[in-house]
């Protein structure tokens, strides 16, 4: 059964060592426990889903308002639908400096102030393009409120590690730190999560996703 905002917060109270509420406030526990569901969500993809868009005239696809991660990016090359690879605005600048105007079929994807997508190089003639990405779980509000029922119920009480996590950083002391990392690989181990390339591109988008300059 999924778990409600309650039961997460008293799990994670009592992993912090905080039973009586006087550390951190109900907010804070509150914060914590959706960033460990989002956390969640996008380490494991169980809520993958796609939408379809189309680009605009220059190559431009406006991402879900709900997204939390890119996954593929899949365009139609010659009736095939075709994954294009993901690119960044360094490597294509690298390259050369006017490939944001250049048309032809879209092989890659850039990631453009984390509100959109690139596609690159422009196609002349935009056709649907499907997005695959990690939605983001509706964050709990109620003590009545419970997780999102793709995750597993047998894993709604790993979420306490992530939010003991999120909590131990507010601090910034070196041994709550140390604690918080210790946490957080708990979280990890538990739930299945070794990826040090996609660790390192959610440790630079926590908050926001932003373009590579």
């Amino acid at each position: 059964m999924a778990q409600p905002l309650s039961q997460l917060r008293y799990w994670t109270q009592y992993l912090v060592g905080d039973p009586q509420m006087t550390t951190y406030s109900s907010t804070m526990y509150k914060d914590a426990i959706n960033f460990a569901i989002k956390d969640y969500a996008k380490k494991t993809g169980v809520t993958y889903t796609e939408a379809e868009a189309t680009p605009d005239v220059n190559g431009f696809v406006m991402l879900p308002t709900d997204y939390l991660r890119v996954q593929r990016v899949i365009y139609p090359i010659l009736s095939v639908q075709t994954q294009l690879v993901e690119g960044s605005f360094r490597f294509e600048s690298m390259k050369y400096n006017t490939w944001q105007g250049t048309a032809g079929t879209p092989a890659r994807w850039i990631l453009w102030s984390g509100q959109k997508i690139k596609l690159t190089p422009v196609p002349a003639s935009p056709l649907s393009t499907t997005i695959g990405y990690i939605q983001k779980p509706t964050d709990l509000s109620a003590d009545s409120d419970t997780v999102d029922a793709r995750i597993p119920d047998a894993h709604n009480e790993f979420l306490k590690y992530a939010a003991g996590f999120w909590l131990l950083h507010l601090d910034g002391d070196a041994q709550n730190v140390q604690l918080a990392l210790q946490y957080m690989n708990e979280f990890n181990q538990l739930i299945g999560y070794s990826d040090p390339v996609l660790e390192s591109k959610l440790d630079r988008s926590r908050t926001q996703a932003a373009r590579e300059v």
